[in-house]
């Protein structure tokens, strides 16, 4: 008996037949997984909320037990997130002996979120107080209103 031997060009073609059929199945094998992982991520700091006021901001001149005088209060965000403004509140500074326990400044309730490079303004007013004493050494200065702000409402 003679052994079947198959031409060349034939065993060539199977043994190519054969790779490409293992190829795509080599391809798609795979293994089904599950994972989980941590990251970072980077949290900013409140900064502080300017608040002002300028001589013109004031309507008026203040006297011994004299009326309200009205005064506006800007307040700007300069960070770089929403910030809460709560109650605005103002100290007059002694100016020499003028004295700012001689005045009284109102609170006022912002109350409010002030976005990313928002402002706004606060209507408040400031008076001076009788002090039952000569009062003399405040006439014709000019006072600072030093202002704070607070964070809850």
């Amino acid at each position: 008996m003679t052994k079947f031997r198959a031409p060349r060009r034939i065993t060539i073609l199977l043994a190519i037949a054969a790779v490409a059929i293992i190829i795509p199945i080599a391809a798609f094998a795979y293994f089904t997984t599950t994972g989980t992982g941590t990251g970072t991520a980077s949290v900013g700091s409140s900064s502080t909320i300017q608040l002002g006021n300028t001589a013109a901001d004031v309507g008026g001149a203040l006297y011994p037990d004299g009326a309200d005088v009205p005064v506006t209060v800007s307040i700007d965000n300069p960070g770089d997130g929403a910030q809460y403004v709560g109650t605005v509140s103002g100290t007059v500074q002694d100016n020499g002996t003028c004295l700012g326990a001689w005045f009284v400044v109102d609170d006022v309730a912002v109350n409010a979120t002030l976005a990313k490079g928002a402002s706004t303004t606060a209507a408040t007013v400031v008076r001076m107080l009788d002090s039952n004493t000569n009062q003399n050494s405040c006439q014709g200065k000019t006072l600072t209103i030093d202002w704070t702000s607070s964070a809850a409402s």
